[in-house]
């Protein structure tokens, strides 16, 4: 069968008109090898010559290196620059706040020379638009090593850590619900700067420390080192707050959990929480408006009861993560998502006692105690939250404004309703 082919093939090749088709194509592949291999040599020649790294929008080293590069005194110089309109700049005690907008300025989409300890470097910044906007930027460096570049970008990681180093780290899943972006930086705040009952504070201070301070322990007895706590009372008494201050005590991250991302299905659930950043603190907020015992209250949601269980303390749950969940109506949670294991520790936190109204009274007016004391010992005790008697000081501009206001809620709140 081989001599046939063989003998086909030299009758083919003894035609002129196929001989001659076949010289003109290995002339053809010579010619578009020949083309190329100038782009080749010159790809190989850049790739020896200049140091390159590319980061886009998805990563959150990017939003760092364009803080960093907003610091830089050769982009507040730039005359091609793009700008941004900021939050408004609060502070960092709550007393008063600056609403005048703030512009944040950055070289602009485009190519810009830049020098970093001594080298020229240079950026291509770049914005692509398809089903997502992201944003690309392109670091490029001649005749230098791959370590400058590296030393650039460990310079931007420290930057971005030092502008962090007393502030909490809010992360949350971005829309595509499987990675954890950071979406927020807020001023720190200590366990006791949120006015809770007494004992309350100190009860979870104490219990979260001793956690931190017994890895060694949970290894040796083979028990899971991860807790869990639910937080639960009425509206307005200071769950969400205990939480973010619970994580600004520690120094954890804080990743808030939606899980009406419709993203968000049972096997991306168990991913992102073994995923999460180191040292940090997951909170879920009102658990009973996602399942009601164990019935789904919002059609958005993907995961199953089994599947959250499953992702708080399966086989693959991470170790050292701390879970915080909260809730108004603690009667509405199915018993397994909140047994020991699961949850460790439950704190109620109900309407404000007279000891929280002194303490708030006392962050308002720290030099009226006489007129304090009064003020507490006319209140009927638990009638109303600690987010009512906040917002009743916020609003008084003096203390008899706010005595005359609290009076009035006091007594509002003991009149029985017809």
């Amino acid at each position: 069968m081989w001599d046939t082919l063989v003998e086909a093939l030299r009758a083919q090749l003894a035609n002129q008109l196929v001989a001659g088709a076949v010289a003109l194509g290995l002339v053809g592949v010579l010619a578009a090898s020949l083309r190329r291999l100038p782009g080749l040599f010159w790809g190989q020649l850049r790739r020896g010559l200049v140091v390159t790294a590319t980061l886009d929008s998805r990563n959150d080293l990017f939003a760092a290196f364009v803080v960093w590069l907003n610091d830089q005194r050769f982009s507040q110089r730039s005359r091609w620059f793009t700008v941004v309109q900021a939050p408004p700049a609060v502070a960092e005690d709550g007393s008063e706040a600056d609403d005048t907008p703030k512009l944040q300025y950055s070289p602009a989409p485009g190519f810009h020379l830049f020098w970093f300890r001594g080298r020229l470097m240079w950026m291509q910044r770049e914005i692509a638009m398809n089903l997502q906007v992201v944003e690309t930027i392109h670091l490029g460096a001649l005749f230098t090593t791959r370590r400058l570049m590296e030393e650039l970008l460990e310079s931007v990681a420290r930057h971005a850590g030092e502008r962090r180093a007393n502030r909490l780290t809010l992360f949350t899943v971005d829309r595509w619900g499987d990675e954890w972006r950071l979406a927020d930086s807020k001023p720190r705040r200590a366990l006791d700067s949120v006015v809770l009952d007494e004992g309350v504070a100190k009860l979870l201070h104490d219990d979260i420390h001793e956690f931190f301070s017994r890895r060694e322990w949970y290894a040796q007895m083979g028990i899971p080192w991860r807790r869990g706590y639910l937080l639960f009372g009425p509206p307005g008494t200071g769950k969400t707050s205990a939480a973010f201050a619970l994580a600004g005590e520690l120094r954890l991250k804080l990743c808030a959990l939606s899980l009406t991302n419709p993203k968000l299905t049972d096997n991306v659930m168990a991913d992102l929480l073994q995923r999460t950043p180191p040292r940090s603190l997951i909170l879920i907020e009102d658990i009973d408006a996602f399942f009601n015992s164990r019935e789904k209250q919002d059609a958005r949601i993907q995961i199953s009861f089994s599947g959250l269980l499953n992702a708080l303390d399966g086989v693959g749950a991470q170790e050292g993560r701390i879970i915080v969940l909260t809730t108004n109506h603690r009667e509405r949670l199915d018993a397994a998502l909140i047994r020991p294991g699961r949850i460790d520790l439950e704190i109620e936190l109900g309407n404000a006692t007279p000891s929280q109204l002194r303490g708030l009274l006392q962050r308002f007016y720290p030099d009226a105690n006489d007129r304090i004391e009064r003020i507490v010992a006319a209140y009927p005790a638990g009638s109303l939250s600690p987010a009512q008697v906040q917002q009743i000081l916020i609003a008084a501009d003096s203390l008899d404004e706010a005595e005359a206001a609290l009076h009035s809620a006091f007594a509002a709140a003991t009149t029985p309703s017809t």
